[in-house]
């Protein structure tokens, strides 16, 4: 009977004791979970400042590239330049007073139009957009075609001073939503669409080169 009893004792007593190596097993796991995951953050926070850096760099290397290319392009049209998204383009709006008006009106009220526009295409309170689900989960805010001013535009100006404002209307709510006014970006005018930092640096050093060579 006592031996029955020191059995059972000692069965209780391993019992405890695996219970024990598991619980501190576990606790140590836990333990290196827990640095693992504080090690992650860390590492997670690092690569966002890097990450921050980066994009604070390339940022400044774009608004430097943008006013280089401002001064240059100034005096020369190329195949890489500067776009003004959101400014309208002016010749739509000469093209269709030259054929609606008398020609001594021509250059003054064709101006006068395309700044009425510009006007319009600042005016915050004027949204003429409409949103439209892509791929399920993406919007998208395009031209509302049934906005009253437009209709009206069309009718009286034409298709093409309409494509030119609504061109520049979704220029400047995909650059500058929040200003409506025109900012200025790296452009490829050949391919009609936003250059690379690195197509505008190879760009630059090929134009001087260009004139090295002319110089020499």
């Amino acid at each position: 009977m006592e031996e029955s009893y020191l059995g059972l004792k000692h069965s209780e007593g391993d019992a405890n004791f695996k219970k024990q190596r598991e619980l501190e097993d576990l606790t140590k796991e836990l333990k290196e979970k827990a640095n693992e995951v504080d090690y992650r953050e860390d590492l997670y926070r690092d690569l966002m400042v890097v990450e921050r850096k980066k994009n604070d760099e390339l940022q400044e290397a774009h608004k430097a590239l943008i006013d280089g290319f401002e001064h240059f392009m100034s005096h020369n049209r190329a195949t890489i330049g500067i776009k003004r998204m959101g400014e309208l383009d002016e010749k739509p709006f000469r093209d269709v007073c030259l054929q609606k008006l008398p020609k001594a009106e021509l250059d003054v009220n064709s101006v006068q139009l395309c700044s009425l526009w510009q006007e319009q295409i600042k005016n915050s309170e004027w949204h003429p957009f409409k949103i439209r689900s892509a791929d399920g989960n993406l919007h998208v805010q395009e031209i509302n075609e049934n906005d009253e001013k437009l209709i009206n535009l069309k009718h009286e100006w034409g298709e093409k001073v309409y494509d030119a404002v609504t061109r520049a209307l979704l220029e400047v709510n995909e650059y500058n939503a929040s200003g409506r006014y025109a900012v200025s970006e790296l452009w490829n005018f050949k391919e009609e669409r936003k250059a690379s930092l690195r197509e505008a640096i190879e760009y630059i050093l090929k134009q001087l080169k260009t004139h090295k060579r002319r110089r020499s």
